[in-house]
């Protein structure tokens, strides 16, 4: 990083959150801006893939709204990009911080992954099939794809279907799929209301 800087060359800091180094990650934001970087972009875990082998490190709802605010209240010092954590619309919203980002979830919506074999899934951390660019265009599976025009056209479940910040926020798909089993609307279990709500609390 150093030496990019040194240069005039743009870096930017990629960090998955897990309980193994939830507390230090403020600090690896500070680094980053001492030693210039462009953002810090923080992804929080989608047990999928590999991430499979290492779910019990999930930072829990209550964990991420704490994170996702003391994140936020640094963007006037570096540019800060939650991922999988599509609440921080929401919590910016509230705190009254600008990002440049106005969607929480892209999955199906803006953004689409393909794989190595030609699959295309909503997003990496989503292992639902909306097609293969071996046997059609990619422009007719983006445009005509029942996985990916649900995302954009279905209703979202539970309290994500009823939260005002729904359509923007969107809920992280991926992990509403791996909580559930499988279903890609479902509430997204790791979002504080949703937390609070199971609990008898009631949204804001």
């Amino acid at each position: 990083m150093r030496a990019c800087a040194a240069v005039g060359l743009p870096f930017q800091v990629n960090t998955t959150v897990t309980q193994q180094n939830e507390r230090q990650l403020l600090e690896i934001t500070d680094l980053a801006i001492e030693l210039g970087a462009a953002g810090h972009h923080v992804f929080f875990l989608v047990p999928t893939g590999r991430g499979k082998d290492i779910a019990e490190q999930m930072v829990q709802a209550a964990r991420h709204e704490e994170l996702l605010e003391a994140l936020l209240r640094k963007q006037q010092e570096i540019e800060i990009k939650p991922t999988c954590a599509p609440q921080f619309v929401r919590i910016a919203d509230t705190l009254g911080v600008k990002t440049r980002f106005p969607m929480g979830c892209l999955a199906g919506r803006t953004y689409c992954v393909i794989t190595p074999t030609g699959d295309v899934h909503p997003c990496p951390y989503l292992p639902v099939e909306a097609g293969n660019v071996r046997a059609q265009p990619f422009s007719r599976i983006w445009q005509e794809s029942e996985v990916l025009l649900r995302l954009r056209q279905g209703s979202l479940e539970g309290m994500c279907g009823r939260c005002r910040w729904g359509a923007r926020c969107f809920g992280c798909r991926a992990r509403a799929y791996w909580a559930t089993g499988g279903n890609m609307m479902a509430e997204d279990p790791w979002c504080a209301l949703v937390a609070r709500g199971r609990a008898g609390g009631t949204q804001r």
